[in-house]
């Protein structure tokens, strides 16, 4: 039978809902696709970051510790016992004479500026995660040169005047105590940069130019789960207390603003 022009389907009608299929299965694979990527890429991150024992833990550490760091040790069995926070100390001269500060708790000044914000900034464990780094560091030198980091940095200079040590003297000393030169440099390097944060935190806090800091390491170590409750505690507080350093420069103007603004947000004055 032969079929007129007018009983012929219209181009297009008979295709169009085919095409659409296709054209809906196509994009259906692909975002099956894209999310089977995703969730396979969040597994492999996730297993790689945290299971200690992995072997792609480090290249993959390196790309994501700033954005998910978590540390490993906050479950069991080797769950964290002991509350680190970092103390300051500094010096400063006003008349001609030495004035000294006391001791400035600075990570619970930071954790009291974050304490009932949901979400708060990373840059509220500054202070407790540099305790923790510069307690590792120095955990790893000899006892000699542990013996020996307890004490000043500082060497008296003409007129009776102090100085800070010459860094390549402070190491060469250091380093004939024995132990890991590698640790000991390691040390020394986080050792300035205390000395540096300490002296732009110090100067802030005190409103003065900061001459000499030191710092201790509060070991807060809380009841017992089964004494959670007592009103008295368990074990009192316990410190490692460093000697005095002497910032070899100043903060600039700029880092200097920046700190008292810290001071000002932290405590209100």
């Amino acid at each position: 039978m032969t079929t007129t022009a007018e009983e012929a389907p219209e181009a297009g009608v008979s295709e169009g809902p085919s095409s659409a299929r296709r054209s809906g299965g196509v994009m259906a694979a692909v975002a099956a696709a894209m999310t089977l990527a995703i969730v396979l890429g969040y597994a492999f991150v996730a297993v790689s970051f945290t299971v200690p024992s992995s072997p792609t833990r480090p290249a993959v550490s390196a790309a994501f510790a700033p954005y998910f760091q978590q540390r490993w040790n906050v479950f069991a069995p080797n769950i964290m016992k002991v509350n680190r926070s970092l103390q300051i100390q500094v010096q400063w001269r006003e008349n001609g004479e030495l004035q000294r500060s006391e001791w400035v708790d600075v990570t619970d000044a930071e954790f009291s500026a974050a304490r009932g914000i949901p979400t708060p900034s990373r840059i509220s464990k500054n202070s407790f995660n540099a305790a923790q780094t510069y307690l590792t560091r120095y955990q790893a030198l000899s006892t000699d040169q542990r013996d020996r980091v307890r004490d000043t940095f500082i060497r008296r200079v003409n007129d009776g005047a102090f100085a800070p040590m010459d860094p390549s003297a402070l190491l060469e000393e250091l380093d004939d105590l024995g132990g890991s030169r590698a640790a000991l440099v390691s040390y020394l390097r986080y050792d300035y940069m205390l000395v540096r944060f300490s002296s732009a935190f110090g100067s802030a806090y005190v409103d003065h130019d900061v001459e000499r800091v030191r710092w201790r390491i509060e070991h807060d170590r809380p009841n017992d789960f089964l004494h959670r409750f007592d009103t008295e505690r368990q074990t009192e507080p316990s410190y490692t207390t460093f000697g005095w350093r002497q910032p070899a420069v100043a903060p600039s103007d700029e880092v200097q603003a920046i700190y008292d603004e810290v001071i000002e947000r932290y405590t209100g004055r």
